[in-house]
């Protein structure tokens, strides 16, 4: 028997996909090192769209949004699969700036998470 939590666990609310999205991801998977941390995610982010990540400790949550300007490149062992456009471009094209990436995506986390340089140049 299941419970109503368990069912729940994949179930999207809302339209995953729009026309004319800001962002697309397509079969974007993430790895630490062997480890496997996000299955296949497929959704589009329309532009003014909100949308709300919900789910326990240690689900991916933050690991999902640091794919979306880049900030896992910091993490040696981390590995991002598929595709992420901002704007009908790929984010992980080697033509793609990540510090350009970042003025365009912004974060704000719960706790600080600096990038591993100095204080001016993480404010910059």
């Amino acid at each position: 028997m299941t419970t109503n939590i368990e069912q729940n666990v994949n179930e999207t609310w809302g339209q995953p996909f729009v026309d004319d999205a800001k962002i697309s991801i397509r079969n974007m998977d993430v790895f630490y090192a062997d480890k496997q941390a996000i299955f296949d995610v497929n959704l589009d982010i329309g532009q003014h769209e909100v949308i709300a990540l919900i789910g326990p400790s240690g689900c991916g949550k933050s690991t999902f949004l640091r794919c979306l300007n880049r900030m896992n490149d910091t993490i040696p062992i981390c590995r991002v699969a598929g595709d992420i456009s901002l704007d009908g471009e790929n984010i992980y094209d080697t033509n793609m700036d990540p510090v350009l990436l970042r003025a365009r995506v912004g974060m704000v986390f719960q706790k600080p998470n600096p990038f591993p340089k100095s204080v001016y140049e993480n404010v910059a």
